[in-house]
């Protein structure tokens, strides 16, 4: 586990990429597995509602948590330019509920939304040695899932390798 400290801000902004990131259908489908394994983003999304009033919250993700709220982040900077330049809209379901509920003066002035576009992305900047990190060791685990399942398998059965 990787605990991640962030303040009331970052929190906010973090809360927003894990909206955005469950707003998307099939997004906490595991990608090997194809089912919803708990797995994602959502018990982390429940942490930072609870934690974003405190001045610092702390939140224990796993290195695949690490790796999704990254890629969550990279969407809700796009996406939050797109609710700027929109006037207000979204595709994103639940998104423009959050957005009032985080940021009241950008609900009130979507034009605004492009000023926490850099909360967003200074956010992703600070995380990235966090997720290079993250990525390592989900490559290391892969690796070593796969020298186990060669060895595994039985040498007269080269068809399965």
């Amino acid at each position: 586990m990787t605990p991640l400290t962030i303040r009331s801000e970052d929190a906010r902004v973090a809360y927003l990429a894990t909206v955005y990131h469950l707003g998307r259908p099939g997004a906490e489908v595991d990608r090997e597995t194809r089912r919803d394994e708990g797995t994602g983003l959502r018990a982390v999304s429940e942490a930072l509602h609870a934690g974003m009033a405190r001045a610092v919250t702390e939140v224990d993700l796993t290195p695949y948590q690490v790796t999704r709220l990254a890629e969550a982040l990279a969407g809700l900077a796009n996406e939050m330019k797109q609710y700027g330049i929109a006037g207000g809209r979204t595709a994103v379901p639940g998104l423009a509920v959050a957005m009032r509920e985080v940021f009241p003066e950008v609900a009130a002035d979507p034009g605004s939304a492009l000023d926490v576009v850099q909360h967003v992305v200074m956010l992703r900047n600070r995380l990235a040695h966090t997720v290079d990190a993250a990525r390592a060791e989900m490559a290391r685990e892969a690796e070593a899932r796969e020298a186990a399942r060669k060895a595994a398998k039985r040498p007269w059965q080269i068809w399965k390798r």
